[in-house]
């Protein structure tokens, strides 16, 4: 069912005419307006969902926790004063290498007692699935899996090394050591570790080098023992003087030397207990933050993964709808079925309601619901647009009617075809309405219910006549004055396609004689070809389409079965309630000229 509060019908023009591809590819604020209006709704579904999956894995995912632990390093003595800010940044730098070295990590599994088949043990999803596909393919080659003893203690030093990051805290000699995993007692306990293991590592270190420095000085102190603290005298002078002399100053010489030894030994003996040697070169380091377990994870943040969500399902939808707008040509206003043919003679009728439907009588003889039932609204726009046609002045007639070549003034024979391309589109409901409207001009009307597919009335009712292939039935649905008649064509038996498309024809070309105007009801051209068959009889022909259910490429394809010169208009129904548009072309002097341009027609209200 459909009816209209706005009914609009476009200047005559030439039809099956399609926009040239220039105006079609032209994007202006009104189409951009029209694909934000029309895709709104889709945008917000996928955010909906978007939301909804981001969510659910906020929810159902694990939650990561890092805790932090801060250490400060003592800078190293600067040798120059120009280099000293140098020094410290390469100083920081190295140990952050050094905190992230095997060196210290093994040092961390060793005391964490990390180092066991537990913890390295890989059991999610993801390595279940490597492992099978592996054993599948050495199955399927014929291979076995090469089998490698597990080094558990450098798997350990891996995951470990994966947990953990170490940054400097700005310019300063603060190092920040933060560990993530899903315990939050394990992120404290595994930061202490690594500071301390850091921490252990370099007081190792300065031990090591103090022993070295001490063996070392140990060392040199013997040698300058034995050189420093000589006991021997001089014995017995020579007889020659000469030769006494020469003994005499080989002693001197010798007793010189041993004070020299004997100093050197006094200064290195004091250097052993001074704070100058190599260990103190070693600057030590100390926790000033420890690491406490994190009360909030740090993953997945809640509202990252909002804002992501948003993002991802605004990008979805307008992409859904940019790829609906590209491949999708269903056509749901004026606008669109102008576009897609080029037709300039389209009428837009929006829904209405239930609630504005009347019953006008009971439906006799089993005719079809949709004859019994009007729509006061329908009328009322139909007669507004008959005022708005070349010829019409004043006149209470309705649109279509007074569209139609020769429909007034006809004394018989004029033969109205009414289809769709697609079922339950609305034909039926508006080849009644028209047929009601002409009827009330004062002309013998008839309308014709060629829904020969439809279920059979009894049949006593049917008038089955030798050499018909459909019987008839004729009834009156109330109208205006007297009623309208309706002619119903029913099979009595089985009967093929071909058959009942020429017995349609034949019964119109006998009922030109009788009446006027003739309104047929169709079968949609996509069950028979009853519309094909009959063209050589039908006058005129009245399409009608579903807003979002039919598309372009059914409109084009009933459009090549039905010449120009016969089609009427195009109604489109259940369009959105909004202001119709109609189609026109700006003119200049009565001469065409310019683009295709959308004008509002006249609402109810005017």
């Amino acid at each position: 069912m459909f009816a209209s509060d706005h009914f609009v019908v476009q200047p005559s023009g030439s039809p099956h005419q399609p926009i040239p591809p220039k105006d079609r590819d032209e994007l202006t604020a009104k189409d951009i307006l029209r694909f934000v209006r029309s895709s709104w709704r889709l945008c917000l579904l996928w955010m909906v969902l978007s939301l909804g999956v981001g969510g659910a894995y906020a929810v159902l995912s694990p939650g990561y926790y890092t805790a932090y632990a801060t250490i400060l390093l003592s800078p190293p003595p600067a040798l120059e004063p120009g280099e000293a800010e140098a020094d410290e940044r390469v100083y920081v730098e190295s140990q952050i290498q050094v905190i992230q070295s095997d060196e210290v990590v093994g040092r961390v599994v060793d005391d964490t007692g990390l180092a066991n088949e537990e913890f390295v043990m890989d059991d999610s999803l993801r390595a279940r699935i490597s492992s099978y596909v592996r054993s599948q393919l050495a199955s399927l080659f014929g291979t076995e899996l090469p089998t490698v003893e597990p080094n558990i203690r450098h798997q350990a030093m891996v995951l470990v090394r994966r947990a953990f990051s170490v940054r400097q805290l700005g310019f300063s000699s603060a190092v920040e050591i933060g560990v993530t995993s899903t315990d939050p007692q394990f992120s404290a306990m595994l930061a202490n570790a690594i500071a301390a293991g850091y921490i252990g590592n370099q007081r190792e270190r300065r031990r090591a080098a103090r022993a070295e420095e001490t063996s070392d000085l140990h060392k040199r102190l013997a040698e300058l023992r034995e050189k420093a603290f000589v006991t021997e005298s001089l014995k017995e002078l020579p007889s020659d003087p000469e030769s006494a002399e020469r003994a005499r100053v080989l002693f001197r010489e010798q007793q010189s030397a041993a004070e020299v030894y004997r100093s050197l030994y006094n200064a290195l003996l004091q250097r052993s207990h001074s704070d100058f040697s190599a260990s103190s070169l070693i600057p030590s380091a100390r926790v000033i933050t420890a690491a406490e377990p994190p009360r909030k994870r740090s993953w997945p943040p809640t509202v990252l993964v909002v804002a992501l969500s948003v993002m991802a399902g605004g990008v979805a939808g307008v992409g859904h709808a940019l790829i609906r707008q590209a491949i999708n040509r269903r056509l749901m206003t004026v606008e669109d079925v102008h576009r897609s043919t080029g037709l300039d003679r389209i009428v837009g009728i929006p829904r209405i309601p239930r609630r504005r439907w009347t019953v006008v009588g009971p439906c006799e003889q089993s005719l079809q619901p949709v004859y019994s039932k009007d729509a006061p609204e329908l009328h009322s726009s139909l007669s507004k647009i008959a005022t708005r046609m070349r010829g019409v002045q004043g006149h209470q007639v309705s649109k279509i009617a007074t569209r139609m070549r020769g429909v007034q003034g006809r004394q018989g024979g004029f033969v109205i075809g009414v289809a769709s391309p697609l079922g339950k589109s609305g034909s039926s409901t508006v080849a009644v309405h028209l047929a009601r409207v002409i009827a009330a001009t004062g002309q013998k009307t008839l309308l014709v219910d060629a829904n020969w597919q439809k279920p059979s009335m009894d049949q006593p009712m049917l008038n089955a006549e030798p050499g018909r292939k459909l019987a008839r039935a004729f009834a009156t649905i109330p109208a205006d004055q007297e009623g309208l008649e309706v002619l119903a064509l029913r099979p009595t038996g089985s009967i093929s396609d071909l058959n009942a498309s020429l017995s349609i024809s034949a019964a119109l070309q006998h009922l030109q004689q009788e009446y006027s105007c003739i309104v047929v009801d169709f079968h949609s051209t996509d069950r028979t070809a009853d519309l094909e068959a009959a063209m050589g009889v039908i006058s005129e022909v009245l399409l009608v389409l579903k807003a979002r259910r039919t598309y372009a490429d059914h409109l084009e394809g009933i459009l090549r079965i039905i010449p120009a010169e016969k089609l009427s208009a195009v109604i489109l129904t259940r369009i959105n309630r909004a202001p119709s548009f109609a189609v026109r072309r700006r003119t200049d002097r009565g001469n065409p000229r310019g683009p295709i341009w959308l004008a509002k027609a006249f609402s109810a209200n005017r």
